[in-house]
């Protein structure tokens, strides 16, 4: 694969020929990013195409995988398309709460330097910055399939410790589990009867916290290593 990407640079025969073989992979990348089954005739196709070309004119091996590297741009590329278009308006998170039920931090400031803590150049802060908008963006779009979004989440987050591990208990079920973890990724529901005979957790606190768990279980499922650094209690906790 990143040798014919190489090679298709290079040559508009084996261009085409290259994205014609990779035309499902760029839809399915477009449908994961847009939350919606996008075809040849969606705008989203167009974007994610001239991300694709662009992917294989900047390609070099030292970036790693070649659809690793075109997913992200595409990503990008269709985020920046959704920017543009106000389709979506990007929700960021109000408050640290809504991952971890404790204290408010400024959308700009702490959370900020709590994602970059790990880098020290101004250019890879912002970069990290950039990728948690991101993320924050591609998994609102998500939750829009579930009927709900990040702001809804303010009020239904678990805040103490006991309710917090129980919510974890419930979690960490699904994403060990593959039939439970299905039934919330493409079913788009809670499995609460299975997961309170598994765990002994109550259906009023399921029922309670049922946005904030499925909220969970989509970024710890997926590719959202930001996102999921918020939610590192919940292994802690439902492992504890």
């Amino acid at each position: 694969m990143n040798q014919k990407a190489t090679a298709a640079r290079h040559d508009q025969k084996l261009r085409e020929s290259f994205i014609r073989d990779n035309e499902q992979t760029i839809l399915k990348i477009a449908s994961k990013v847009s939350g919606k089954y996008i075809t040849r005739s969606d705008d989203e196709w167009s974007v994610a195409l001239i991300a694709f070309n662009k992917a294989i004119d900047t390609y070099s091996e030292e970036k790693g995988e070649y659809l690793s590297y075109a997913g992200v741009l595409i990503k990008r590329a269709l985020i920046d398309h959704y920017r543009a278009e106000k389709k979506y308006a990007p929700e960021l998170p109000a408050s640290y709460e809504m991952f971890t039920g404790e204290g408010e931090i400024a959308q700009n400031t702490e959370i900020v330097r709590a994602v970059a803590r790990d880098g020290t150049a101004e250019q890879d802060r912002t970069e990290r910055e950039r990728d948690l908008k991101d993320e924050i963006l591609e998994v609102g779009l998500i939750l829009k399939k579930y009927g709900f979004s990040f702001k809804d989440l303010k009020d239904c987050s678990p805040k103490a410790g006991k309710t917090k591990k129980e919510c974890a208990k419930a979690i960490t079920f699904l994403l060990d589990h593959e039939e439970p973890l299905n039934t919330v990724i493409e079913y788009m529901r809670l499995p609460i009867k299975e997961i309170m005979e598994a765990t002994g957790v109550k259906n009023k606190l399921l029922d309670r916290y049922r946005r904030y768990i499925i909220m969970a279980v989509v970024i710890l499922n997926g590719e959202y290593p930001l996102l999921a650094d918020y939610l590192q209690y919940v292994r802690k906790e439902g492992d504890g």
